[in-house]
């Protein structure tokens, strides 16, 4: 019987990259992934460090992984050096950076190891995550990330359309770029490239596999990515994930964004302009000196822009940022408060925007099959769920459909 392993995910997509990564490793040298919470040979917890409760989110699930493994390793942004955990004793601790040495700690441990059969072993075959950069040199007041992951780092974009053949090979229909700050990849190259360039390299080196850009930030937002969703409608989904945090140009400078509500709307609107555009964002409510003057500034640019999802949450304070040492912290009531009524608003602005689309055919990645209903679900090509008849048969496919 085959070695068991589980793996944990806290925090970003270049977290979850990271882990996929671990799993390709680790089913390729045999063995079994079973899902977190059974007992297992190996328990992997890949953690977040990005504000104090992050931290405590990891410790809370080091601790329950650590009752149901025989090896417990952590890694993530919580085990670098400025990260927030204090790791127990037994526990194995591994660098992000160092995803290759887990088959070393293992061998340590008292396991064999089997020869590696293929890097390019993937649980499943509709999408994949494919981590194009590392690290963040902008340093917002509240974020410990720079610290942890340290300076940019573009990865090689040979290498890079290299994975990209592969996946489309291996039969992946959808890959999502993604990084730690994505919008930057290829600024430190000589000649200095942008994400936009490497986007067409794809294109032009795959043949229908589509792409998906993560999470992307205004700073340094390549306007060329919005122009090849025009120019490859088939295969550059017209989505964003494209975090505001705040609309209060004051709290927007406090936080240390580089950038004012005008320059963002500016993106924003331009990319509206693509047909089946969906934008989704992340707002931070209740950071050190928010007011409500700021909160109706906030409220009134949300309720006139069409976003489908708004990730809300209150800010947390992270020791060894320069907002922890903020006089005029927000207290916790507030900021509860606060959170619940930007919640409320875009669950009505998500309505909006479905209502806009209902009866439009988009693409769909089909990616559950739910036996108990006849139902499969999958994601359009601008990031709508759809659920419709089907059975696992259409599991891995595109299919053109009308939202409802």
């Amino acid at each position: 019987m085959s070695n068991s392993f589980s793996i944990s995910t806290l925090g970003c997509r270049a977290n979850q990259a990271d882990s996929e990564r671990l799993c390709q490793l680790l089913r390729a040298a045999g063995w079994q992934e079973l899902p977190a919470g059974e007992r297992v040979d190996c328990a992997v917890v890949n953690t977040c460090t990005i504000t104090a409760e992050a931290d405590r989110k990891s410790l809370k699930l080091l601790r329950r992984r650590q009752k149901e493994a025989q090896v417990v390793i952590l890694t993530g942004c919580g085990v670098t050096e400025r990260g927030g955990l204090e790791v127990p004793a037994g526990v194995r601790v591994m660098q992000p950076s160092e995803s290759a040495s887990i088959l070393d700690i293992l061998r340590s441990e008292g396991f064999q190891i089997d020869t590696l059969k293929s890097l390019d072993v993937h649980q499943h075959r509709t999408r994949a995550l494919l981590r194009v950069q590392d690290g963040c040199d902008h340093f917002c007041s509240y974020c410990i990330v720079p610290y942890v992951r340290g300076r940019i780092k573009s990865f090689d974009p040979d290498n890079l359309t290299c994975q990209v053949q592969r996946l489309e090979l291996d039969g992946y229909k959808e890959i999502v770029l993604t990084g730690i700050h994505v919008a930057k990849w290829g600024h430190e190259l000589t000649p200095r490239r942008d994400l936009a360039d490497l986007l067409r390299c794809f294109l032009e080196n795959t043949k229908t596999v589509r792409f998906r850009l993560s999470s992307i930030e205004p700073i340094a937002f390549p306007k060329a990515i919005i122009e090849l969703m025009r120019e490859y409608p088939e295969r550059v989904c017209p989505y964003l994930h494209l975090p505001i945090q705040h609309a209060s140009d004051r709290i927007l400078q406090r936080m240390r964004r580089g950038y004012n509500l005008a320059e963002y709307d500016a993106v924003v609107r331009e990319f509206l302009t693509v047909p089946g555009a969906c934008i989704t964002t992340d707002i931070m409510v209740g950071f050190p000196g928010e007011t409500e003057d700021d909160m109706a500034i906030l409220t009134d640019y949300l309720e006139r822009t069409p976003y489908y999802h708004l990730h809300v949450f209150p800010y947390s304070r992270r020791p060894g940022t320069a907002a922890d040492t903020y006089k005029d912290q927000i207290p916790e009531n507030v900021k509860k408060e606060r959170v619940e009524r930007i919640i409320a608003l875009g669950e009505h602005l998500k309505e909006r925007v479905l209502e806009q689309f209902r009866g439009m055919r988009r693409p769909v990645l089909i990616e559950r099959f739910l036996p108990e209903t006849g139902m499969v679900t999958g994601t359009a090509d601008n990031y709508i769920t759809v659920n419709l008849p089907g059975d696992a048969s259409l599991l891995g496919k595109i299919v053109m459909t009308e939202l409802s």
